[in-house]
């Protein structure tokens, strides 16, 4: 008895049926393409070709695609003079599209206004290219700029008169010009080599100084452990006493106009103090950059007037128009009270508040009807006051008496200290160009180097550290004795601090608009006043100048030699 056959099936009748159902497919597919019609039959008669032998015998068909055939496929050629690259046909040729795709009805076409690829090219290029003639401002003086300054390069041809490496005298003699506040290039005594007159202005004075903390720039984002002096209260009272004592020094040298100006810089602001007589201004100011609401907010508590010069008037104003505003003396009274600094004044804001609630109860509006509109009214006001927040438009003036009212305020304000991150227990940074109680001796970072750049060599010079202004008018006083090529510098500054230079030039436009005696009086003196500052005299006019174009932010300046000019 046989066997039942095996459900299973051997490879080669499995490809036997593949190969017979290919086959079926390609014979029905070939019966279902209409054939060609030829003159020689009649008219509605076809001849079919039914032979299927070749078929069953396993004969190949030919290939319709193949070069073989009689039939070609011709491609449309492009002569070489067509393709351009700045012709739009090129695409079209590199895509082996047909050449009537391209053809157009003859017409004259502008040229420079089609979007090829070498006018799209050279349109870029105009439009990002630098402009080599572009006009430069040539001055004798170099521009104040009240911003710190982080960083700052110096470039030359030529080697510099000076190296890191100081000698003893030149140390000694460096020193002692900046401590005493002497000129060394009219000193007999002092060393008067280009290597002590630089080391003399990389000096600067400082509190507090802790050797495991860089006190400049606070960067207060930056994520480290809490410093252990959180958690010593000790010490942290006893280095907050020395600040006290550190800051009021500085606040009465600078009364006694025998400091022209220094900084504080705490975590989230930087303050500068400037002495009455410079640039123009005929009292002490203090300037505050960046604020927020609640600082602005307190600081009117604390009775501390001040302006905000950089807030454009757009923002002094609630961002509604009439129309949208409602129709109630509430709203009405809001805006026909708003001070400079978009807010009212507290007691007129009670009273006027109550009169307006009484008025809008007698008109017949529910109590919760008029807390809403007091709510309402609270955030748009707080929204406006919030909008410049952070912002170089923050910055708050202070001048005259207030300036005594804020000094007692930052000397008293707790919060000035932070109690978490790396800072935590350290009071502000104070910066000065002359000598204060509890202050300490620092000097910048510098660092030489040679740069090749298009095969030729220039000799660099980087500065880093708190750069106060008159360190930088120092210094290039010293270039330009002992420099025989031109150079240029760069400047890197605190971004929070650039707003005391566009306040300042502000500030110096708004002066001679008081045209009364005693400032006139005042002014005229202000040189005088100032003489024991220790600055220069040649620095001490300029820097009391009361023109507004001697205040600029400077970003980079480069000396001529040839006419003793500086182009910024």
């Amino acid at each position: 008895m046989e066997p039942p056959p095996s459900p299973w099936k051997r490879p080669n009748e499995v490809m036997q049926l593949h190969r017979l159902k290919k086959r079926k497919k390609a014979l029905q597919k070939r019966m279902r393409q209409p054939l060609a019609s030829t003159s020689a039959e009649p008219s509605g008669k076809k001849c079919l070709d039914l032979n299927f032998s070749r078929i069953l015998d396993g004969e190949k068909r030919k290939n319709p695609f193949s070069k073989n055939n009689t039939q070609e496929f011709k491609k449309p050629k492009l002569e070489d003079t067509q393709l351009d690259e700045s012709n739009d046909k090129t695409l079209f040729a590199l895509l082996n599209l047909p050449a009537k795709v391209t053809e157009k009805p003859t017409q004259e076409l502008n040229t420079e206004k089609l979007s090829t690829f070498s006018n799209l090219l050279q349109k870029f290029t105009a439009e990002h290219s630098i402009e080599t003639n572009q006009i430069e401002k040539n001055s004798k003086y170099l521009p104040i700029d009240w911003a710190l300054t982080t960083k700052l390069r110096l470039m030359s041809p030529k080697p510099f008169a000076w190296t890191s490496k100081l000698k003893a005298s030149e140390e000694a003699s460096g020193i002692t010009g900046f401590v005493r506040c002497l000129d060394t290039t009219t000193s007999t005594t002092l060393d008067t080599s280009s290597r002590a007159r630089f080391h003399q202005t990389c000096l600067y004075w400082q509190h507090p100084h802790l050797p495991w903390l860089e006190m400049f720039p606070r960067s207060s984002g930056k994520v480290t452990a809490t410093s252990f002096l959180a958690t010593n209260e000790e010490v942290k009272k006893a280095l907050y006493d020395e600040w006290t004592e550190s800051f009021r020094s500085l606040f009465q040298l600078v009364r006694a106009l025998h400091c022209p100006y220094f900084y504080v810089c705490a975590n989230t602001f930087t303050c500068l103090f400037r002495a009455a007589g410079l640039c123009g201004v005929s009292e002490p100011c203090a300037l505050i950059a960046p604020t927020t609401r609640g600082f602005r907010q307190t600081l009117r508590q604390e009775d501390v007037e001040f302006t905000m010069p950089l807030r454009p008037e757009s923002k002094k104003k609630l961002n509604t128009s009439d129309e949208d505003k409602p129709k109630n003396s509430s709203f009405d009274s809001c805006y026909e009270t708003m001070d400079d600094m978009g807010v009212r004044d507290p007691l007129e804001e009670k009273e006027e508040d109550e009169e307006d609630d009484q008025f809008l109860t007698q008109l017949g509006f529910e109590n919760d009807i008029i807390k809403n509109i007091n709510i309402m009214q609270a955030r748009l006001t707080n929204s406006v006051e919030s909008s410049v927040d952070s912002a170089a438009e923050s910055l708050v003036l202070v001048r005259g008496a207030d300036a005594q009212a804020l000094f007692n305020f930052l000397l008293n304000c707790k919060s000035l200290v932070s109690p978490t991150g790396p800072f935590a227990g350290v009071p502000p940074t104070l910066l000065s160009p002359t000598a204060f109680h509890g202050g300490t001796l620092q000097s910048l970072k510098v660092r030489e180097n040679t740069i090749h750049s298009d095969s030729k060599k220039y000799y660099s010079i980087e500065l880093r550290g708190p750069i106060l202004p008159t360190a930088v008018h120092s210094l290039f006083k010293v270039l330009k004795t002992n420099s025989s090529a031109q150079f240029s510098a760069t400047f890197a500054h605190q971004q929070s601090t650039l707003a005391f230079s566009w306040a300042s030039s502000l500030m110096t436009e708004g002066e001679p608009s008081k045209e009364n005696e005693a400032n006139h009086f005042t002014k005229a003196f202000n040189k005088e006043n100032l003489s024991d500052c220790g600055l220069s005299e040649d620095m001490l006019q300029h820097f009391c100048s009361p023109d507004p174009a001697v205040v600029k932010t400077l970003d980079s300046v480069k000396y001529n030699t040839e006419d003793d000019t500086y182009s910024y």
